[in-house]
């Protein structure tokens, strides 16, 4: 995967990127959280999707699953995937202690990650979440401009690799249907942030 993607890629990236923190903080603003959501962006618009919940590593897997199949199903150009985590940075020397999971870790952040992916490259995004003393939204903290690297993970490679046969997206298509999957609205009004 080209880790530096063509100029308009980039752009279309970063657009996707600004239009996905867009939305965390127009749903940390209205729910004090951002459900887990994934924003495909298609020849129609922009299609977005919610599971139910992540209660466990089956539901976050399916979740996975089911936004491989939006991109396949919908004809995504890129994709967006955005989940609020606890995260641990390096200290000061670059050491990150790998053996304590983020949640029980008392040096973890609170952030929205933003995983952007299209047919050239992928760009991370962290958002740190900022919260007065009683625990309120009040913003994100500094976050730059997306960074170009290499993702790994459940959530990572949700763009088919190739253009999907029609079989494939009527497969895809059926999948979701058979989820349950329904499009309520194709794009996201930014006037409401």
């Amino acid at each position: 995967m080209n880790l530096n993607p063509p100029e308009g890629e980039t752009t279309r990236l970063t657009a996707l990127a600004d239009q996905a923190a867009d939305y965390a903080a127009h749903m940390m603003r209205a729910n004090a959280s951002v459900p887990p959501t994934v924003i495909a962006d298609t020849p129609e618009g922009y299609v977005f999707g919610m599971p139910s919940g992540l209660a466990d590593e089956a539901a976050k897997d399916r979740f996975a699953e089911a936004s491989r199949m939006l991109a396949v199903a919908f004809g995504a150009t890129a994709i967006a995937m955005i989940l609020e985590a606890w995260v641990r940075l390096p200290d000061a020397s670059g050491h990150l202690d790998t053996e304590t999971p983020p949640s029980q870790a008392p040096d973890r952040r609170e952030m929205v990650v933003v995983m952007v992916e299209g047919n050239a490259g992928r760009a991370n995004r962290f958002l740190p979440i900022l919260r007065d003393p009683a625990g309120n939204f009040i913003g994100f903290g500094h976050h730059p401009a997306p960074d170009f690297t290499n993702a790994e993970g459940r959530f990572a490679s949700l763009m088919p690799g190739a253009k999907p046969s029609p079989a494939e997206v009527e497969r895809a298509k059926a999948a979701l249907a058979a989820m349950g999957f329904t499009v309520v609205r194709r794009d996201h009004d930014p006037r409401v942030n």
